[in-house]
């Protein structure tokens, strides 16, 4: 197996997603299908088809893979629970929930490195990361379902043209390393954070670029610093979620358990895999998924 998502089998999802989703929506107004109206009533249970919920813990399952081999585990995620009928904003909410542990177990696999930072450099970027992921996660909240629909071909846009360009903007983070900038960090950090709280697709790519470019930590400890991160703005995001009833627990638990399970068997399968081959797979799985998501919105 040369790559995680072949092109086969990600048309295959989506193909499957799309006709279940076609035939749910001829249940009657008012039922699950409920991605358009701007005032959908909040729910922290959703009930899908059988086959609907394969589908879903399918895409947990490789948005875990996904995330332990090359990252892009939101592309996969947030689109299932969108197109499977959640609202857009609890869709984006519960994918955070579901990509959680990944996040943790990521910042875990890096605690060593982590002991040797500063510790009051580390708690510093922890309390931007913190205060960003207040903001963003509060504005996604504030933002009605229309809203967000109509942001999310946007969102995915910009979070797979960061994700395309990752390796320029590393290789230009790397030439232009210089020394430490506080001030430029933190507020980096800030913005950055509250795009994570908000959407958070690709922010790691941008962390990345700002700690190599504006600090003289080494790639690796720079990578450390992101999983603590990127930690700390998926945890609160996850709980202000929670406390306001943002999230879909009933597809959201078990995508999680399906997650943990891919993002098990990711770590396994890179050692055996090439890395680039996966990324190339998640780049066109993701641009195929925008050029659907900008048809979907304003062509059809």
């Amino acid at each position: 197996m040369s790559s995680v998502l072949s092109p086969s089998m990600t048309s295959w999802l989506f193909s499957a997603i799309k006709i279940e989703l076609e035939l749910e929506n001829h249940q009657p107004s008012g039922q699950h299908g409920c991605v358009p109206q701007p005032n959908c009533a909040p729910k922290d249970s959703v009930t899908h088809s059988p086959f609907l919920f394969f589908i879903l813990l399918i895409a947990a399952f490789l948005g875990g893979v996904s995330n332990a081999l090359a990252g892009g585990g939101t592309f996969i995620t947030f689109p299932a629970l969108l197109l499977a009928g959640v609202a857009p904003v609890q869709a984006n909410a519960t994918a955070s929930l579901v990509l959680l542990p990944g996040s943790v177990a990521s910042a875990w696999v890096y605690r060593d490195t982590v002991r040797a930072t500063n510790r009051r450099f580390l708690v510093l970027m922890s309390l931007a990361s913190l205060i960003g992921s207040v903001i963003g996660s509060v504005l996604l909240l504030s933002t009605s379902n229309a809203t967000f629909s109509a942001l999310v071909p946007w969102l995915l846009f910009v979070a797979a043209f960061v994700f395309t360009i990752a390796p320029w903007i590393r290789r230009f983070a790397v030439k232009h390393h210089g020394a430490e900038s506080l001030g430029a960090l933190l507020i980096g950090q800030t913005i950055i954070s509250i795009y994570g709280g908000y959407f958070g697709a690709g922010m790691g790519v941008l962390m990345i670029a700002l700690y190599l470019v504006a600090s003289s930590l080494d790639i690796h400890s720079a990578s450390g610093l992101r999983m603590v991160c990127s930690c700390v703005i998926n945890i609160l995001a996850v709980i202000l979620f929670a406390w306001r009833g943002a999230l879909v627990y009933s597809s959201g638990l078990p995508m999680l358990v399906a997650s943990i399970l891919g993002g098990y068997i990711g770590a396994v399968a890179v050692k055996r895999m090439n890395a680039d081959h996966a990324r190339t797979a998640i780049l066109v799985y993701a641009w195929a998924l925008t050029a659907w998501f900008f048809f979907r919105t304003f062509v059809r």
